[in-house]
């Protein structure tokens, strides 16, 4: 009963916003998008018990994301951030406070978890330097999934096909945004010379636990905007922050964890998922989009980080909505049960006329 009361309220509200489209000249595109993922262990603490890389070890690759495969398994498109490598040797190890990585076969948990792409552009990418980045992709290439980001060093972008219409995939850090300037610029006009007809950019950045956005965050996704983004998501600061809305673009500044292999303490307990609806016409091609914010939790027990995380309910998803809506200039749609917190429809920006 409950199921179908929830189907029912989605179908209004979509009646509701769409009311002139025939349902049959519509297409959706639904992109299920998180924030950070550490699929991998410290090397001091990879053969505890309570590690990531022993959990897998004895529950297989299925299990971190298995409590989400009701959004993961039924969307179009399902992006994580990797936060970390796939690489068999502590060698090549850069010296810094945290180094994260899982085994090449760790990549297996991708396309167990239904994980159709993964942003790499982060801080923790090259923890094992170009040895670590490059085992990695070749782990990612060998189960089939594809990558993207944008920095000084490395450059790649993805596309999802769907019924003709095309959707592109890129993104930044924030601290190599000046550098990578123009291979950004370069990124964006691949996808558009691709005939992407909707744009969603990633970027990774800010300041770690805070829980409002820095102006290099809004910076970063500004340019985007103005450089053809229509949504742009963002992670790194481990913590919700929250929305804008610029010139026909939907940003979230930061996600916060989700499966975060990393720690086997939780220090950061709530998180969003970012569901995003792209709609296209078969005549007039993109119409719009609306993003579900999704509350969850990156472990489904707080007495220490089980690394499976869970979709939440009642309280406990208002709680995170509040967090969003604190660095959110705006209303945000409230939640409701079962469903999420369903944003408005942003529609299409108008094209200028030309004489």
């Amino acid at each position: 009963m409950r199921k179908t009361l929830v189907a029912l309220l989605i179908c209004l509200m979509a009646l509701a916003i769409f009311p002139a489209f025939a349902q049959e000249d519509v297409v959706e595109v639904v992109v299920t998008l998180t924030g950070d993922c550490t699929l991998g262990s410290e090397d001091r603490t990879r053969k505890d018990a309570t590690s990531f890389d022993s959990y897998i070890n004895t529950r297989g690759y299925g299990y971190p994301f298995s409590q989400v495969q009701s959004l993961f398994s039924h969307d179009d498109v399902t992006v994580i951030n990797l936060e970390g490598v796939f690489y068999n040797s502590s060698g090549n190890r850069m010296e810094k406070t945290y180094n994260f990585r899982g085994p090449t076969d760790f990549a297996r948990i991708l396309t167990a978890g239904n994980i159709e792409a993964v942003y790499v552009g982060n801080n923790h990418i090259i923890d094992y330097g170009t040895a670590g980045f490059k085992s990695t992709i070749r782990a990612l290439e060998e189960v089939g999934v594809p990558w993207f980001a944008t920095t000084n060093s490395y450059c790649n972008t993805f596309i999802f096909e769907k019924e003709g219409f095309k959707v592109g995939f890129t993104g930044a850090y924030t601290a190599t945004f000046g550098g990578a300037r123009a291979k950004m610029e370069q990124d964006m006009q691949t996808l558009k010379d691709a005939g992407c007809d909707a744009i969603i950019a990633v970027m990774h950045g800010g300041m770690e636990y805070s829980p409002i956005r820095m102006q290099g965050q809004e910076r970063l996704a500004a340019w985007y905007v103005r450089n053809g983004a229509t949504v742009v998501v963002g992670h790194h600061p481990h913590v919700v922050q929250g929305m804008d809305l610029m010139e026909g673009a939907s940003v979230i500044y930061s996600l916060g964890n989700f499966s975060f292999g990393g720690n086997a303490q939780l220090r950061a307990t709530q998180a969003l998922l970012a569901q995003v609806t792209l709609r296209f016409d078969r005549e007039k091609g993109y119409l719009g989009h609306q993003v579900n914010l999704i509350p969850v939790a990156p472990s489904s027990t707080l007495e220490y980080n089980n690394f499976r995380p869970v979709i939440l309910k009642g309280d406990e998803a208002r709680a995170v909505m509040e967090l969003a809506q604190h660095d959110t200039p705006f209303e945000l749609a409230p939640y409701v049960e079962g469903v999420g917190a369903v944003q408005p429809f942003v529609p299409a920006p108008k094209a200028e006329k030309t004489e």
